[in-house]
């Protein structure tokens, strides 16, 4: 009575029969499924990359909703700006103003503002006004300090001009006696305070005067080219134009003295937004083909400089995906060129896989429309892993062609000999890539989402569409003879061999023990950014650095808070001037608000009052006396305590105003926190957004939004997500052990096998985290973790399988590494080639992946072969 056969025997008898009868109606078949995969691809809708990072977590994070409401009420906080450098400073002046009128001409439903000069004269005539009643009272009790020094130093007459004291007179002539005392350093100014007030650094120069000295107005040019002489950006810029040129960049050596200008354009959308920067490039373009199509008396030049330049960043990326891609490819095509030992299996099996890129990137064109910054190298990745079955269904064609007279029974043996392992093994990756699904950070599960879809296709394709090009190249290379060990070693010795490497394995997992400890999360943000390429490229830029006028360090990317009435801010604006100068706070650096612009009407007529009694003060006769820094400090007083009455926003000048405008034209509700800490530190970061991220006032939670919350928000997700997703991925993998081997004593050994993988493989990455910190876990490799153990668990199935499956009755250890253990090894490497390519990329943070995925795939496959030969030989002997 003949047996029934099974699902995967009767597909087998059926389509293989089909395609070799009708092979190149299949091959056509398939190209024109090719380019039915392709239009999604690249026309409609077309694959597109978005690498914005706030894409990526829920939609009712915070700093997302924040975000969200930012630029609806705001517009973007990125800073867009086109830069002039000339000879003549007055054609500079001139093409700042038409810049700005042709961007207000052309530009319109693209720009909030623009902004080129930053005149300071309002906070010159009123910069006493904005000092606190504690401060004034210094410059007050300064002044009567030294009007009695210079009463001790002239006599009681001098004093007499300005008081009828008597007791100040007596004094005066008694001092005047003796010897002149020393005389007294008086503090007239806290340079630090302006910046501490939250006051922009062009409302800080008004109060240059009393803390900076002038050095002249001549420059030696000659000089100035010298690197070891100090370079004055601004002292080549006259008074009237400090606050509206950028400066001057050191001579050459020529000496000739170039001009640097900006306009700066506020945008609806950030920079982070590829198609509107892609459309506000192209409109740049045009404006710089406009003006730098006309003639100028002297050579003048434009760049684009800020952050909307990042179009590139994103561009790099799409070019490193691809330079990623090519690297991978050549190396798999070489590696399956020496395990095959021929040329047309690696056309073969390469072909197949590119094949099973195709619908893997239909798909996500279609599901998602879009690749983020960890599914742009999905290829990448699906050429690796995906190339595995190719050469597994190949290799054991290799092995069965001995066994068969024809092409066509091989090709049917070996489809139907690989299916259930294939099912098996792609339902483990598969299973490993969708326990990314638990996570929330949405890059983790589109990773997840597109990476499985990748290995169901690489399945599928070497299934279907390999046999058709096997048949239409004219079938299957010979297999290699040569043994992957000497020919002299019998089994006792191949066992010996591999018994003592697996000692030696367990001995080396119990110092991993010890350093398994010590891996580490990256914390460095810096390691996870582009290498800088700025020294390249400096020589074409144009410098729109301005040197703030206190020298005090914030950082660059503020933290917007934004509330939905003028007073919230006010309240803000109180507690941080508690913060800073009641507690000390060292993490907050300035802070930006309506009331850093406009005191309290209240707060400025106190001022008044003291302002008076200075400028009483400051007007007496005997201040003529003063001498060196302090005849200078007292004529500008004079000038400063002119002022007599407050002010209000509308006597604000429009520029300071526009920091702070929303769309709608209204001000007030929106202010800005810029923080004292090292960037690129997450620690100091999310301590940063724990204290200054979260504000209530009224009852009501007010949005608080900064880029650099972003990445803490994703950073702070992908923490939580990896240790919910190791629990995951530990289940399935037992899971699918429990499936695979139904007895115990096979279900054990793939245990050890495994086992003994992620522990070696934690070891040396503690080990490499604790002398050379390197090989940390970050937002970017995270994603290799599952997909490692993946392949690490399908290299144990196949070896296991293979040693005990019933039509493999007469193996012994040789023929398992040769077969079995040839392809285990060839696909591994080839996946480990897939990622090299990431070695090569620019960006830190995707280098990492490469990193870790090679160091985790090389570890599985050294560890599956090892422990699964000598466990299959020493413990699953063969009766």
């Amino acid at each position: 009575m003949a047996t029934k056969k099974t699902i995967p025997e009767r597909f087998s008898n059926w389509y293989i029969p089909l395609i070799c009868k009708h092979q190149y109606k299949a091959l056509a078949f398939y190209l024109i499924l090719a380019v039915i995969f392709a239009i999604p691809i690249l026309f409609k809708p077309g694959l597109k990359l978005d690498a914005d990072l706030s894409h990526l977590l829920p939609q009712d994070t915070p700093s997302v909703k924040a975000l969200e409401e930012s630029y609806l009420r705001f517009g973007s906080t990125d800073k867009f700006m086109i830069a002039i450098q000339s000879e003549d400073l007055n054609l500079v002046v001139a093409l700042q103003d038409s810049i700005a009128e042709y961007i207000h001409k052309n530009w319109e439903g693209d720009f909030v503002s623009t902004q080129v000069d930053n005149d300071n004269q309002f906070f010159k005539d009123n910069a006493l006004l904005y000092l606190p009643v504690k401060h004034l009272e210094n410059i007050r009790d300064n002044l009567e300090d030294l009007q009695l020094e210079i009463g001790r130093k002239n006599g009681p007459l001098v004093v007499d001009l300005l008081s009828g004291d008597s007791a100040a007179v007596a004094d005066s002539t008694n001092a005047s006696a003796g010897a002149a005392p020393a005389k007294k350093k008086r503090v007239w100014f806290d340079e630090n305070l302006p910046q501490e007030l939250g006051l922009p650094d062009e409302a800080v120069s008004a109060f240059d005067a009393f803390f900076k000295k002038s050095k002249g107005d001549t420059i030696d040019a000659k000089a100035a080219s010298n690197e070891e002489v100090e370079w004055d950006s601004k002292s080549t810029i006259p008074s009237e134009l400090k606050n509206r040129l950028v400066g001057s960049p050191r001579p050459d050596s020529t000496g000739k003295i170039l001009y640097n200008g900006v306009v700066n354009a506020k945008l609806i959308k950030p920079s982070t937004d590829y198609e509107f920067v892609t459309h506000i490039l192209a409109r740049t373009d045009s404006l710089l083909a406009y003006f730098g199509g006309k003639t100028y008396p002297v050579p003048t030049r434009f760049t684009v400089e800020g952050t909307y330049e990042g179009l590139k960043e994103v561009d790099e990326v799409a070019n490193d995906s691809i330079f990623s891609f090519g690297i991978s490819l050549v190396l798999i095509i070489f590696l399956t060129i020496f395990f095959f030992r021929s040329v047309k299996g690696p056309i073969l099996v390469t072909a197949s896989v590119l094949y099973a890129c195709l619908p893997t990137l239909a798909f996500t064109a279609l599901f998602y429309g879009k690749l983020n910054p960890f599914t742009v190298f999905v290829a990448s990745i699906i050429l690796g892993i995906g190339i595995d079955y190719s050469i597994h269904i190949l290799g054991t064609s290799q092995k069965l062609m001995h066994k068969y007279a024809t092409l066509e029974e091989v090709l049917e043996a070996a489809q139907r000999k690989m299916l259930k392992p294939f099912i098996l093994a792609s339902f483990t990756t598969i299973a490993a890539f969708l326990t990314l699904l638990a996570a929330h950070f949405r890059g983790f599960y589109e990773f997840g989402v597109v990476a499985s879809m990748g290995v169901l296709f690489s399945m599928l394709t070497s299934v279907l569409f390999l046999p058709v090009l096997v048949k239409c190249m004219g079938g299957i290379p010979k297999a290699p003879d040569n043994s992957l060990l000497p020919k002299s070693w019998d089994e006792a010795k191949i066992l010996k061999f591999f018994k003592y490497l697996a000692f030696a394995g367990f001995a080396l997992g119990a110092v991993s023990i010890w350093f398994a400890q010590d891996v580490d999360f990256e914390h460095n943000l810096r390691n996870l950014r582009r290498v800088s390429t700025n020294v390249s490229t400096s020589k074409n830029k144009i410098s729109t650095k301005v040197t703030r006028a206190t020298g005090k360090a914030v950082t660059s990317t503020p933290a917007a808070v934004m509330g939905s009435k003028p007073e919230q801010l006010d309240k803000l604006y109180d507690t941080l001037m508690v913060r800073l100068h009641v507690e000390h706070d060292s993490t907050l650096g300035s802070f930006l608000t309506l009331k850093s612009f406009v005191p309290p009407m209240d707060s400025q007529k106190a001022r008044l009052e003291i302002i008076e009694e200075i400028r009483d003060l400051a007007e007496a006769r005997v201040f003529d006396r003063a001498e060196g820094d302090d005849s200078v400090n007292i004529a500008n007083l004079r000038k400063l305590s002119a002022v007599e009455e407050p002010f209000t926003p509308e006597d604000v000048p429009s520029w300071t105003l526009d920091l702070l405008r929303e769309k709608d034209g209204s001000y007030g509700k929106i202010g800005f926190i810029y923080g004292d800490f090292p960037s690129w530190d997450a620690h100091a970061l999310h301590r940063f957004q724990e204290r200054y991220g979260h504000w209530n006032f009224d009852g009501e939670d007010l949005r608080t939004f900064s880029s650099q919350f972003i990445l803490s928000d994703v950073i702070d997700s992908v923490k939580k997500d990896s240790f919910r997703l190791a629990l995951v991925i530990i289940l399935v993998i037992f899971g699918t052990l429990v499936v695979s081997f139904r007895k115990p004593k096979y279900f054990l050994a793939g245990c050890v096998a495994f086992g003994m993988g992620a522990l070696l493989t934690l070891g040396l990455l503690g080990f490499l985290t604790d002398m050379f910190e390197f090989g940390k876990i970050s937002i970017y490799n995270v994603i290799v973790i599952p997909m490692a153990l993946g392949i690490g668990i399908d290299a144990t199935i196949h070896m296991i399988t293979s040693w005990t499956s019933d039509n493999n009755k007469g193996m012994t250890l040789r023929q398992l590494i040769d077969t079995t253990g040839r392809n285990v090894m060839a696909s591994s490497t080839t996946t480990i080639a897939g990622f090299v390519g990431f070695l090569f990329t620019t960006h830190r943070g995707l280098k990492g992946i490469g990193d870790l995925a090679c160091i985790s795939i090389a570890m599985f496959l050294i560890t599956s072969i090892v422990f699964c030969m000598y466990l299959c030989g020493s413990w699953l002997k063969k009766k």
